[in-house]
């Protein structure tokens, strides 16, 4: 790929971005432009490499990644979810034909992890990835925020409320304990320094932010919160949209329905505040988590995020 092939890459993905969004309007407009797409892929390229595949002289794919620092301080390779694309009647081996040359552009890689996100609705690349040894890590849920998700009532003993601020300590002992959930088996996130939420008074006071706790017998059981500001990844979160940051019941609160007052509380809130969707994420390795967001909570899945772990010993330096 070299910068002669942004353009015409750029308007590939926007053609199958707007497709994409013809059929479900939870993606937002954000990536909706060749100028912005086109930006995000030179940006990508000026430090990266990446790989493009014509037919009889016509662009029918491109794949771009690099290597950056995550997870936790991690080296990775990355394909985000707009450095990629094919065209609708590409053939259905052609990601991974790509993803081979772009392995290929070096003789050994540059870190042990492969990190690619694509659109929940591209099952021939989803499909691809598997064949080559990728497996789903997260998922990034949407769901539509309509009338009858304000006043909801459900069947449950929970008292659901704001926390006053001298709870907030209380907030963030739980917020330890959903940490501890998530680093345990069999999820085993990836460990972040300085990772989690510190609820501060900010969660109380500040209209984009929405923090609610549950109660039995005067004791906080649980807690739900969402934010509604600049996250990754930017193909759901720009412009802005509220994205569930955590949620964590004590096991004695579990299963007593505390989780639904919870989270109609919370669905409450960001339609009264006038937003019109909301959005999660989630690791797919937390089955707790996975039943609840995509079954009775109503999310659906809009995005993946699949890794491929390679041996060290194939990597430079290792």
């Amino acid at each position: 790929m070299t910068e002669n092939d942004v353009a015409p890459c750029a308007e590939l993905f926007v053609e199958r971005h707007a497709a994409r969004r013809a059929s479900n309007p939870l993606y937002p407009t954000n990536l909706d432009t060749v100028e912005v797409v086109g930006q995000l892929i030179s940006s990508w390229l000026s430090t990266s490499d990446g790989i493009v595949a014509e037919q009889d002289g016509t662009l029918i794919g491109y794949l771009n990644g690099r290597a950056v620092t995550g997870l936790g301080g991690v080296r990775m390779s990355v394909m985000l979810e707009w450095a990629h694309a094919t065209c609708a009647d590409a053939p259905r081996s052609l990601f991974s034909e790509m993803y081979t040359a772009w392995c290929r552009l070096s003789g050994r890689p540059e870190t042990t992890l492969h990190k690619a996100i694509l659109f929940a609705d591209d099952v021939v690349t989803h499909d691809g990835l598997v064949q080559t040894g990728f497996g789903r890590h997260l998922i990034d849920g949407g769901r539509a925020i309509g009338a009858s998700d304000g006043g909801r009532v459900v069947d449950s003993n929970a008292e659901v409320s704001r926390p006053t601020l001298e709870e907030l300590d209380e907030v963030n002992k739980m917020e330890a304990g959903l940490d501890a959930h998530l680093n345990a088996p069999p999820i085993w996130r990836p460990k972040s320094p300085g990772g989690g939420h510190l609820y501060d008074r900010t969660w109380i006071e500040r209209p984009s932010k929405g923090l609610w706790v549950s109660r039995s017998k005067g004791h906080i059981t649980g807690f739900m919160s969402a934010e509604a500001g600049a996250q990754d990844p930017k193909s759901l979160m720009s412009p802005p949209v509220p994205h569930i940051t955590g949620a964590f019941l004590k096991p004695e609160a579990r299963r007593t329905g505390a989780s639904g007052a919870l989270l109609a509380a919370l669905l409450g809130w960001i339609h009264d505040s006038g937003w019109k969707s909301a959005t999660v994420d989630f690791e797919t390795s937390n089955p707790e988590g996975a039943g609840f967001w995509l079954g009775p909570a109503g999310f659906q899945p809009l995005l993946y995020t699949m890794m491929r772990r390679l041996d060290s010993r194939y990597v430079d330096g290792a």
